[in-house]
């Protein structure tokens, strides 16, 4: 037979210390006697006992844990960036919550209510509505509701009107900037955009610097095709029989890359000779292939700290309005400047004069 738990009553008789006296021990209040927490801890230790944790949840109003909210933990963005998350809430001592919706709104909704339920002390954001070019209001209201009593921290993505503690965010359009900067450093004028989705904020501001730096751009340099290592298969198949190759592609991300790395290898297309290739999101794809890929990292580390950051910030600051400020003026928005991983799919041209 299993042997009965220790209750609290149990600490204090076997401590001889009062139920009021083990019950200050156990929530944290520093007014007990040292030696009477020291005999109450012994007695903790001896009796094997475990701490209650829905109570002290009760007790305390914090539960100790944090809800992630993301579309696909299966994509390696995403699970990069939840790999370091769940490091840093444990060194923050919490536990993180995952709600993966698998990119199922319906799903989404529920993680939503559900973790709210649970009452973890703050939530992340992580894509999905918070990446929708045109997110549903009844969605955004449902969000709305829970950042009123809760701390929500939107990473790499947005929610209008929603009253969140913070925006913390990579400068994706940046990174774009730069891989295009460093394409032209190395002789590249006509270069492909390979990739994304219409209908996803981040996939629009990357092609929005496409195509401001590259504007006179044949139409089937321009693949938007999906963010899948299928879609690049596609994007890259298009290419190739759409007319007049450029000397260089940018994909949307390093799964874009891969997939439209192995059709070029299919149709015999040399890469960099031929046809210089990179990528975005610095995942571990990118080492893999052959040749490596020249990506974009997000700086994942860092992004996760600012984000936690601010989530604890939001547990203990002043509430949000609806455009991410606090009460007092101050912008709630870190942005984490990316940075370019230089491997051999980029090749510099030789440009006649």
């Amino acid at each position: 037979m299993r042997r009965k738990a220790p209750t609290i009553y149990d600490i204090a008789a076997h401590a001889g210390v009062s139920v009021s006296t083990a019950s200050r021990v156990l929530n944290g209040h520093a007014t007990v006697n040292p030696a009477l927490r020291e005999r109450v801890e012994r007695a903790m230790t001896e009796l094997r006992f475990r701490p209650n944790r829905i109570a002290q949840t009760l007790y305390h109003h914090r539960s100790h844990t944090i809800g992630c909210i993301l579309p696909d933990i299966g994509n390696p963005f995403f699970s990069q960036l939840f790999l370091q998350l769940e490091i840093g809430a444990f060194e923050r001592g919490y536990t993180m919550i995952l709600g993966n919706t698998v990119s199922t709104r319906a799903l989404e909704r529920t993680y939503l209510r559900t973790l709210a339920e649970r009452q973890v002390d703050g939530l992340l954001y992580l894509g999905g509505l918070a990446n929708d070019a045109a997110p549903d209001p009844a969605d955004l209201q449902l969000v709305r509701e829970v950042a009123e009593h809760l701390p929500v921290v939107v990473v790499n993505g947005e929610l209008p009107g929603v009253p969140i503690a913070a925006r913390v965010r990579s400068d994706e359009a940046g990174g774009m900037r730069d891989m295009l900067a460093l394409l032209h450093t190395r002789g590249h004028r006509d270069v492909a955009f390979l990739g994304g989705r219409a209908d996803v904020t981040t996939s629009l501001e990357k092609l929005r610097e496409y195509d401001r730096i590259v504007p006179h751009a044949p139409a089937h340099w321009r693949q938007v095709t999906g963010l899948t290592i299928d879609a690049g298969r596609e994007a890259m198949t298009r290419l190739l029989t759409g007319g007049n190759l450029p000397t260089a592609a940018v994909c949307i991300n390093d799964l874009v890359a891969a997939g439209a790395l192995a059709v070029a290898h299919e149709r015999g297309v040399e890469v960099p000779g031929t046809l210089s290739l990179s990528g975005f999101d610095d995942i571990f794809v990118a080492q893999v292939v052959s040749p490596p890929l020249t990506s974009v990292n997000h700086n994942y580390g860092l992004l996760a700290r600012a984000a936690l950051d601010a989530l604890l910030d939001g547990m203990t600051g002043p509430p949000a309005d609806a455009v991410g400020h606090d009460l007092t003026g101050t912008p709630r928005q870190v942005d984490i400047p990316t940075e370019i991983v230089e491997r051999a799919s980029i090749r510099t041209v030789t440009r006649r004069v």
